[in-house]
């Protein structure tokens, strides 16, 4: 990957977990809305729009990269930190497409369900922030060379 591809998905993914925060009140609640140039984070349409506008880049960005990694098909194969982070992204889309689909007209879901996935979607963006933040601790490689 490039500095300036890391450096967008990166960006992205700041994009989305702020977004992402904004459909619950904390912002508002905690005053945090009320720093100048900030009040846009109670808003929870912009907030929406945002997370939804991220959500396409990020699957462009994932789709860009598992199709440039199966093409490429290196001698080489996803650290165990990597394996986690890519069980992550994957609960984290899975969830974060139902709660889209569960929005469209004529679809009805369980409330206990419908809860049950904004946990799954809540606590997979959680831990992907903290496993992502302890690989870069660690400095865990992303690839781990076959000999």
């Amino acid at each position: 990957m490039t500095p300036l591809f890391r450096i967008l998905f990166r960006v992205n993914m700041l994009c989305l977990a702020l977004s992402g925060v904004g459909h619950m009140p904390i912002f508002k609640r905690y005053y945090i809305a009320d720093i100048p140039g900030l009040a846009w984070l109670a808003k929870f349409h912009i907030t929406l729009t945002l997370h939804y506008l991220t959500a396409a880049l990020f699957l462009a960005l994932v789709a860009w990269i598992v199709t440039t990694r199966w093409l490429s098909a290196p001698d080489d194969r996803l650290s165990p930190v990597a394996q986690v982070k890519t069980g992550l992204y994957l609960a984290i889309i899975a969830s974060g497409a139902l709660l889209v689909i569960k929005n469209l007209k004529g679809i009805y879901m369980p409330p206990h369900g419908i809860t049950l996935i904004d946990l799954v979607h809540l606590m997979g963006a959680f831990a992907l922030g903290l496993t992502a933040l302890a690989a870069r601790i660690k400095r865990w490689p992303w690839i781990t060379p076959v000999h």
